[in-house]
């Protein structure tokens, strides 16, 4: 479980820190549970969901920040061409 949790965290950092982009973290964050799921034990899967739950929580924030910065530039653009 403790290595899942620091593949997933190791990504989400990666996406943070935009050395790789929404679809290829959350293909990335899929991958790794595809591999961890394997070997799973039923007592694991409220500690999976946890940190599922965990690393889309970030995501989602992260894209709605992103989406903010980005309609804060636009907006800008715009009232700059009005001029």
């Amino acid at each position: 479980m403790e290595v899942y949790r620091k593949q997933t965290q190791k990504i989400v950092k990666s996406f943070l820190d935009r050395k790789i982009a929404f679809p290829e973290c959350i293909s990335a964050l899929n991958h790794a549970l595809a591999r961890f799921i394997r070997r799973v034990r039923a007592e694991e899967l409220p500690a999976i969901r946890a940190v599922m739950l965990t690393n889309n929580e970030i995501v989602m924030k992260e894209m709605e920040k992103r989406e903010r910065y980005r309609a804060e530039r636009r907006k800008r653009y715009r009232g700059s061409k009005l001029k």
